[in-house]
């Protein structure tokens, strides 16, 4: 499958329907992190529950839910364990971004090698993929540190310049939640763009992580307009399929009464499940697009017969 100079957008959909595996390889490596995550944060809450000790004074005045009473047991149950618990949350974090970037490392790959291969115009589809693992793994764990980082500060500035509308510092509140609050979530949407991005110069030319960031950089300043229409295109449809899954959702709460409760919840988990899957589907399919839209440039042939050029045998230069 090569690709189309007419449209990106619907390339990158076409393609999904050409290799429905792709989303299956896609939900295989977030959905088993997804309940890999959960399963260790669960875990970790429970063996910091289980590690509290509570009195039976504290028992009786938790019974009595007594407000004053309720808030003294809490106090004193949770009295000297902060540090045990956030050095057990830091750990975990850790644990998280670390497996999160090596599903995504190795997911990522098994996509992304497909797609270059189906779009490639200079490319057998018989050639065997690369497997560019160690970039991509360096890639993604700096996409994971950065959205711990951007979030971090976004959160810091917005609770910041809430305490200064309170002391009514109106200056000080309106940097911290206009001009501070804004610049973290541009540039932290930015460059998380530019990190997901970049795998793909890892798969296509075998890049390091640092030519694939230069890369990733180079390919959205020249296509800044058609990766914008792309963008606003894959938003609209995720915002009409999550409005329309919204409403998916929210309709078994009208049979409660007839179904029971166990039944209510378990279709309104399925439809979640259903409702992820086709917000796996468009994100697979915006990436699809940028491959597409990356092979259409008319200078990767030049860049690829520049980068690769022929070697003569010694007797031809005889």
């Amino acid at each position: 499958m090569t690709s189309s100079k007419v449209s990106p957008f619907r390339d990158g959909l076409h393609a999904l329907m050409h290799e429905p595996l792709l989303l299956a390889a896609e939900l295989m490596w977030r959905w088993c992190f997804g309940l890999s995550a959960w399963a260790l944060t669960g875990l970790s809450m429970r063996l910091f529950l289980d590690s509290l000790k509570v009195s039976p004074l504290d028992a009786l005045f938790l019974r009595t839910f007594e407000p004053q009473l309720f808030d003294r047991a809490l106090r004193h149950i949770f009295s000297g364990s902060l540090t045990r618990f956030l050095l057990e949350q830091t750990v975990l974090l850790i644990g998280i971004l670390l497996l999160w970037s090596l599903a995504a490392t190795v997911g990522r790959a098994a996509t992304l090698s497909r797609l270059v291969a189906m779009f490639s115009t200079s490319h057998d589809d018989e050639e065997p993929a690369r497997w560019v693992l160690s970039p991509i793994f360096l890639l993604q764990l700096l996409r994971a540190a950065w959205l711990v980082i951007a979030f971090s500060v976004a959160a810091g500035l917005f609770i910041y310049g809430s305490v200064m509308a309170q002391r009514e510092h109106a200056l000080r509140a309106a940097l911290a939640l206009s001009f501070g609050f804004a610049s973290a979530v541009v540039v932290g949407i930015s460059l998380n763009w530019l990190l997901a991005v970049a795998p793909l110069f890892c798969v296509r030319d075998g890049a390091n992580a640092r030519d694939a960031l230069d890369g990733a950089i180079d390919f959205s300043s020249r296509y800044g307009g058609r990766l914008s229409l792309l963008g606003f295109g894959f938003f609209l449809l995720r915002f009409i399929w999550a409005v329309f899954m919204w409403f998916a959702f929210l309709s078994p709460l009208s049979w409660a009464a007839k179904i029971g409760a166990g039944w209510t919840l378990l279709v309104m988990g399925l439809i979640a499940l259903v409702y992820f899957a086709g917000a796996d589907l468009l994100s697979l399919a915006r990436l699809a697009s940028y491959v597409a839209l990356l092979e259409d440039d008319p200078e990767h042939g030049m860049e690829q017969e520049i980068s690769s050029p022929e070697i003569l045998p010694l007797e031809g230069l005889a």
